[in-house]
């Protein structure tokens, strides 16, 4: 027998020794590398992006959030520095695009960690255009990142703005999120993109200080879309203004791969141009590059309603949703009763009503009757969210409503018509000029004025809310063409006034913050200039012509040369209406008083009235009278004056 090892041939030897010898030389033979083959692809991209000098690439810039300062320097907003990849990558877009291309060349350690996980915005906008072969890039992988994109669907997108709310100072500008919506029905079930300060402050003083000087950090953030609107539409009682953007879906995508990418980021918050807005702008950019809409605002003031008018002017946005807030639908409502059935559906609302007999009563008219059940039940939700009631309380007694309310059917479509109010971008644009002649105290004057940011009492309410005023550095100069000099007249650092009314279900506490400048009659008679601290609160009521009257208690600080004891302190009051007859003609008639007995001796009366005609959406003409009685001393001032807004 043969062995089982033994060969028939000779030649089947042959052939064996040769694999063997094959397989040995190819084991020990010198052969590229890995590492020298990615080293080759890397260099080979480099070259091709400094050839295409896609670091010069307005879309690569967007992402690094780069813009030019006033001084024409080009940098990052983006403060936090775990978004960069280079040491230079803040203020050098070449470093920082060499820096991201070479990291996608790292394999990563962990789920989640390559580059493209962390920054797929960026892996997706270099993969595109330098035609990256993915198969030559470590092999990585983003579950996380992955589940987050499938779970929120991004197929289009909404840019929201919640109006101001004049009770917040954290709010009164107006506030811009993103909503990005799926392929499912409701709306609700979306998710907000955010830019938002990290601040819990209500006093207007500390609020507007930090806010002024980056003493926040802001964050970008994602959350369910409700959420957001029961924050601004129920708890806040703020009107939502919804305008779908004109995005293909692949552009959404972008969009959203950029967000993916801030979140946990964080940069200074600056109110008045690194704000909420503002950095939102670069997040629609991102999708769409060429659009420019951050180099369309301007260099020290951006504001939510420039973002909106920014972005329609553009042409990205389509016609605007309007969603009333929870307050809005209850005042609409009370709008249209009597007292006496307010008074009954706050008792209602409160559980000290008995809905069905209500039902019983034969003197009030079914339309009566769902008004107040309806007003009750929104307010029971009201209650809720304040946590005036827990949530057994708020079951039993929101249910007993709903069970009397659903007796009397659907109502009329007529019974809660809500009119729209004029949209964010109708209003006037948020810095005004002022120029025009008057007298004071007998002599004749010529007044400049001007006012960077944002809304006076006397400025038109189309677009605003009512009641509010937020000025930074209003500044007015006053020539005297008898004596041929120019005096300062004013200069308000911050002037904030929140006139909010109070009814029978909302019992609005209205207040004011002022710090700058004034020049004024001191108790010799003679002008001079102080510095002011004035601060107050009171109450606010709608007045019968839909316009509001007000009492304020106030104190008021000043300080300078000419007051006797250097500062003085002295307790006031003031009172007024405002009113805004037409859409065209706004009338403010108020009176104030103050007593400085503490540092000084002046007791000071000021009568006055103020009228703003509105020319077209940007031109105005003010016509203002005042007459102050100062210990002996009247000192008469009247002026009419042309507004321009830009």
């Amino acid at each position: 027998m043969r062995n089982a090892l033994q060969l028939s041939s000779p030649l089947p030897a042959v052939l064996l020794l040769v694999v063997i010898v094959s397989a040995f030389l190819l084991a020990f033979s010198p052969t590229p590398s890995c590492a020298e083959v990615d080293n080759a692809y890397l260099n080979l991209l480099l070259r091709r992006a400094t050839e295409l000098k896609l670091h010069e690439d307005r879309g690569w810039k967007t992402l690094l959030h780069y813009s030019k300062s006033y001084r024409g320097v080009e940098r990052s907003r983006i403060g936090d520095e775990k978004f960069f990849l280079s040491p230079d990558g803040k203020t050098d877009s070449a470093a920082e695009l060499e820096a991201t291309l070479r990291s996608f060349f790292v394999p990563a350690a962990k789920d989640g960690e390559h580059t493209s996980c962390r920054l797929p915005a960026r892996f997706e906008w270099l993969k595109g255009k330098l035609d990256i072969d993915t198969s030559r890039l470590p092999p990585f992988t983003c579950s996380e990142r992955d589940k987050t994109i499938t779970l929120v669907d991004a197929k289009s997108a909404v840019l929201v703005f919640p109006v101001g709310h004049t009770n917040s100072p954290a709010s009164m500008f107006g506030h811009t999120l993103l909503r990005i919506d799926s392929s499912r029905k409701s709306r609700l079930l979306s998710y907000a993109a955010n830019y938002a300060a990290g601040t819990t402050d209500t006093n207007g003083f500390l609020y507007a200080y930090r806010g002024l000087t980056g003493g926040y950090p802001g964050y970008y953030s994602m959350m369910p879309y409700y959420e957001k609107t029961k924050e601004y539409n129920d708890l806040e009682h703020r009107d939502m203004w919804e305008y779908t953007l004109r995005l293909s879906e692949d552009e959404v995508k972008m969009m959203m791969n950029h967000l993916w990418e801030l979140q946990t980021m964080s940069s200074p918050y600056y109110f008045l141009d690194e704000n909420c807005s503002y950095n939102l702008l670069f997040v629609i950019e991102a999708a769409r590059p060429q659009i420019h809409l951050t180099d369309r605002t301007g260099f020290f003031f951006v504001l939510p309603t420039d973002t909106i008018r920014v972005a329609k002017e553009s042409g990205i946005l389509d016609e605007p949703h309007y969603r009333p807030s929870q307050g809005t639908r209850i005042h609409a409502i009370l709008s249209v009763m009597d007292l006496k059935d307010r008074k009954s559906a706050y008792t209602l609302a409160h559980g000290e009503g008995n809905p069905e007999a209500l039902l019983q009563d034969g003197d009030v008219s079914n339309a009566e009757k769902m008004r107040m059940l309806d007003v009750a039940a929104e307010y029971v939700q009201v209650r809720y969210a304040r946590d005036e009631l827990d949530k057994d309380e708020y079951s039993k007694l929101y249910l007993k409503l709903l069970r009397a309310r659903s007796k009397l059917g659907t109502p009329p479509v007529e019974l809660y018509e809500i009119k729209e109010p004029s949209r964010p971008e109708s209003g006037h644009r948020t810095s005004k000029v002022a120029v025009g002649a008057g007298v004071r105290r007998g002599e004749p004057v010529v007044e400049l004025e001007a006012q960077p940011a944002f809304h006076g009492l006397l400025d038109p309410d189309i677009g605003y809310i009512r009641g509010a005023q937020i000025e930074f550095f209003n500044t007015a100069l006053l020539y005297n063409a008898k004596t041929e000099d120019v005096r300062l007249k004013r200069v308000h650092l911050v002037d904030i006034i929140s006139l909010a009314p109070r009814d029978t279900f909302f019992k609005s506490l209205s207040w004011k913050v002022a710090f700058g400048a004034d020049r004024e009659a001191m108790r010799n008679g003679q002008d001079a200039l102080v510095f002011r601290l004035n601060t107050g609160g009171g109450y606010t009521y709608s007045s019968p012509w839909d316009g509001i009257i007000y009492g304020l208690g106030e104190a008021d600080l000043v300080a300078g040369g000419k007051v006797r004891a250097g500062v003085s302190l002295a307790p006031g009051i003031s009172v007024g209406i405002l009113e805004q007859l037409t859409e065209w003609w706004k009338v403010h008639l108020f009176a104030r008083g103050f007593l400085y007995r503490l540092g000084d001796h002046r007791d000071t009366v000021t009568f006055g009235a103020g009228q703003n005609f509105r020319v077209n959406q940007n031109n105005s003409i003010t016509t203002q009278y005042s007459r102050q009685y100062m210990n002996s001393n009247v000192i008469e001032e009247a002026g009419l004056l042309w507004n321009h807004y830009f």
